[in-house]
């Protein structure tokens, strides 16, 4: 039996031997604690050493990390220095492109004669800056009357009429699409036609006057909800679709006129911030450099407006 067994201990001196018995099993628990203990104090030097390890790693990295976001902003803050230089280059530039065609005398004849040419090459759009863009974009006629449509079923220019069976211009752009479709207007402007009659065949109508010598029109409708001498904003409800006057089935019939002259409204309907230097390209029949030039001044005479004290804006 285990419980038997003995461990004798002799102790020997000058006064003699003395002999001392221990337990062989707490021989064997203390044995067994100590290897634990020595267990215990491996895991824990193992798993230090581990531990600091990772710790330097993650470190290490930190420090790499730091290091190239440091570089990256020094280059951004680089990057950003010479795109401001340029872009007030390219601004300066565009705010002479006008005067010095005066000054060598580029006339209209001179204008018409070399349109073909393109156009973003005499016109800075770099120079434009977000503000006026969204002041262009809100005042001259742009993106499309209706949130949907099924299709284009009469493009702008020549045809053979449906009804009439004679050649002629069509000076505007159909949307088929359902009855009682909403209808809205694609600039700021006055309404100044809005209802019924003969019209020229077009039904119900309504015709708004923009900034800069623009209008839209909008026929063949339903239903009117916008009275003459109206002011309305981009993408205000204006009427339903229909099919009033002479008409063929429910449609849209949408025009976009600079001057009272009819131009193609599929420049503008496709015009957006996304292209915003597009319609200079496809739309040579306006003189752009010159419109623009007007409306900078008018947002230059706004803000120096606008930074004026109270008491001056009052006395004028």
């Amino acid at each position: 039996m285990i419980l038997d067994k003995r461990l004798v201990l002799m102790i020997t001196d000058k006064n003699g031997s003395r002999h001392i018995n221990v337990s062989m099993i707490f021989r064997q628990l203390s044995l067994y604690f100590l290897l634990f203990i020595f267990g215990i104090v491996l895991f824990l030097v193992v798993s230090i050493s581990v531990f600091n390890s990772e710790i330097k790693d993650i470190n290490t990295k930190s420090v790499l990390i730091g290091e190239q976001y440091q570089k990256m902003l020094k280059r951004n803050s680089y990057l950003n220095e010479e795109i401001n230089q340029r872009l007030e280059e390219i601004a300066l530039a565009g705010d002479r492109v006008d005067d010095l065609e005066g000054v060598i005398g580029v006339s209209k004849d001179e204008y018409d004669a070399e349109k073909n040419e393109s156009l973003l090459s005499r016109i800075d759009v770099a120079s434009i800056t977000g503000a006026q863009k969204a002041f262009i974009m809100k005042f001259i006629p742009n993106g499309r009357p209706l949130d949907s449509y099924r299709r284009i079923s009469a493009p702008f220019g020549n045809r053979m009429h449906p009804i009439l069976h004679i050649l002629h211009k069509h000076t505007g752009l159909d949307f088929g699409t359902p009855v009682n479709t909403p209808v809205y207007s694609t600039a700021d402007g006055v309404v100044d036609f809005s209802g019924d009659g003969w019209n020229g065949g077009y039904g119900k109508l309504v015709k708004i006057t923009h900034s800069f010598g623009f209008r839209t029109y909008y026929a063949h409708l339903n239903k009117i909800v916008v009275k003459n001498g109206q002011f309305v904003k981009k993408g205000q409800l204006l009427a339903y679709s229909g099919t009033s006057g002479i008409s063929t089935g429910p449609h849209l019939h949408y025009e976009v006129r600079f001057l009272n002259q009819p131009i193609d409204p599929m420049n503008f309907v496709k015009w957006d911030m996304k292209n915003f230097d597009s319609i200079f390209e496809k739309e040579r029949t306006i003189r752009w450099q010159s419109l623009l030039t007007t409306i900078n001044n008018l947002m230059e005479g706004q803000e120096k407006w606008d930074q004026q004290p109270l008491s001056l804006k009052e006395q004028n």
